[in-house]
């Protein structure tokens, strides 16, 4: 019970920690503000503006969610170990293997809070840029609203209590974010005239869900790397590996027959395109469950993999 508690101890650190990063903001306000601007961008685009804006938006929040686990990663682990903070924790009855952990879990929390206000922003994005003939402000408006709002509060909040403004500032947008969502689900659609739950693509959750999976998987290799690298090179690493996963069918596909070197590199890069299933939303056909289930335990079983080389790495670094 007592190791069970110390886990979670230092995973809501871990969490609040990260969040509490000016990067950790910096990165989410951009890639928030990059999607819900996509309306307004890409709009009167000969009848694929929705088309466009969903995998745009997808796109940004890839990237943005690379970069905050591989900079979370670097932050929480190598520059604990650098500063001398993780050996304080660790001078107490605290297993390595429990403080890695807890740590890579901490660093999965805040993903999937960026993931939840990325997929709001998402379906805003798409019901405001939908149609060709004119910009749904009923969904653009509440969205823009949030995203001007959530700063401006969180900075009223700091100065009031002087409490850390990132942390409120991301809180605030999240949450206001979720609250233009069902603001604007009260309103139809100008065009179409949908009402509740038709003006919305629900069916993007299960591409958010994969992609929110494969994120994780990226933490998971981030984490084990920052326990020998520094912050750029654990970004260039999970930037160049996943880029590879992403091509991977592109590089190595045409040789898997032929060739076991590229079936060995085939199977040990992340196949990120199990994941980026944007294809089966253009078919308007729902991504199964039983698909679903093989790539979360995917998922599962790739990051299990290099977090336990994670805890053995830290398990034999001297630490001073």
């Amino acid at each position: 019970m007592y190791t069970v508690t110390q886990f979670w101890a230092i995973a809501r650190l871990t969490a609040i920690e990260a969040i509490r990063r000016p990067v950790f903001l910096l990165i989410s306000l951009s890639s928030i503000t990059g999607i819900l601007l996509l309306p307004l961008l890409l709009h009167y685009t000969l009848g694929d503006s929705a088309r466009i804006i969903r995998d745009s938006a997808f796109a940004l929040f890839f990237v943005g969610g690379l970069l905050l686990a591989a900079t979370a990663a670097g932050e929480t682990l190598s520059r604990e170990l650098r500063r001398g903070t993780a050996s304080t924790i660790l001078a107490k009855p605290v297993p390595r293997s429990l403080f890695f952990l807890a740590k890579a879990v901490g660093i999965f929390a805040i993903l999937t809070l960026f993931a939840v206000a990325a997929l709001t922003a998402t379906l805003l994005s798409i019901r405001a840029g939908g149609s060709e003939l004119q910009l749904d402000w009923a969904a653009a408006g509440p969205a823009l609203l949030a995203l001007l709002t959530a700063p401006a509060l969180a900075g009223l909040w700091n100065h009031r209590t002087h409490r850390p403004f990132t942390s409120a500032a991301f809180c605030l947008l999240l949450g206001l974010l979720l609250l233009a969502l069902i603001v604007s689900s009260f309103f139809e659609t100008p065009l179409d005239h949908l009402v509740f739950p038709h003006q919305f693509s629900w069916a993007i959750l299960r591409v958010g869900f994969l992609l929110t999976a494969c994120l994780c998987m990226v933490a998971a290799l981030a984490a084990s790397l920052a326990t020998r690298l520094s912050i750029t090179p654990v970004l260039l690493l999970c930037a160049g590996l996943f880029s590879l996963g992403l091509m991977g069918d592109y590089l190595l596909g045409p040789h898997l027959a032929t060739s076991l070197s590229a079936r060995t590199l085939y199977a040990l890069l992340p196949n990120v395109q199990a994941f980026w299933v944007l294809d089966a939303l253009d078919a308007a056909r729902p991504i199964p469950l039983a698909y679903l289930a093989g790539a979360t335990a995917y998922a599962a079983a790739w990051s299990a993999a290099w977090l336990a080389l994670g805890a053995a790495s830290f398990q034999r670094l001297e630490i001073s």
